[in-house]
């Protein structure tokens, strides 16, 4: 009996990561938006979008990491199959499984990296330039995207412990 279905895009967890994805659609949206806006502002009136690169820049930070969970889950990283292309399914499930064991280590790693960076960025009272918009919240948006990313990467790690197929 498999407790575990290998197909983790299927349990909250993947549910989650889809949840976290369509945040990550929004604030490209409302990027664009705000892109929109300051360009017809100064083309037309001559006033623009006072901080629209902070804006820019900061949301494209948060999207990315809110993409990542899903991007995992759905297995939509690079792989170069060049020299798996001839294993057998025995072994690609092994190498899947190394390599789930390294992205959810990296991704633990990254969590605390920049839930300390956070903190640091809190402490210092650092910010952004025009807008003086405090830039510590962005690093809450990487922890918790991260975290998810370890979650989901220890889920796969135990289906595959318990003889649970990987999935394609």
């Amino acid at each position: 009996m498999t407790l575990f279905t290998a197909d983790v895009s299927k349990t909250p967890l993947g549910k989650l990561a889809y949840v976290f994805a369509l945040m990550g659609g929004l604030v490209i949206f409302s990027i664009a938006a705000v892109t929109v806006i300051s360009i017809v502002g100064r083309t037309t009136i001559g006033q623009s979008v006072e901080g629209d690169y902070e804006i820019t820049e900061m949301g494209l930070a948060i999207a990315v990491f809110f993409f990542l969970p899903l991007c995992y889950v759905r297995r939509g990283h690079i792989v170069v199959d060049l020299f798996t292309a001839h294993c057998t399914d025995k072994t690609i499930r092994f190498l899947d499984s190394i390599g789930d064991l390294l992205f959810t280590v990296f991704s633990i790693v990254f969590a605390y990296r920049l839930a300390l960076s956070g903190i640091e960025a809190n402490e210092y009272f650092e910010q952004s330039m025009i807008l003086e918009l405090p830039a510590w919240w962005m690093y809450v948006a990487g922890v918790i995207s991260m975290s998810l990313c370890s979650v989901c990467g220890l889920y796969n790690l135990t289906a595959a412990v318990l003889g649970g197929k990987h999935n394609d």
